[in-house]
């Protein structure tokens, strides 16, 4: 996340806070989940190829920071 430095990012383990595994509907790990200005824009689960899910970052990030 060095590439995107407006970008705030958070680790919840889910097995120690059940309860946002819920709210979030998570039901496989890992999951990774960006959100822009409160909304859910990009969800990558169970098998996340980093380099992909680098591309959908870079382009939600030039569409709100560009």
């Amino acid at each position: 996340m060095k590439d995107f430095p407006q970008i705030q990012a958070r680790t919840v383990n889910a097995e120690e806070i059940p309860e946002i595994a819920g709210y979030f509907s998570i039901f496989t790990v890992p999951v990774l989940i960006l959100f822009a200005d409160g909304k859910e824009m990009l969800r990558e689960a169970r098998f996340v190829h980093v380099e992909e899910f680098k591309m959908k970052v870079s382009k939600i990030y030039e569409g709100f920071y560009s």
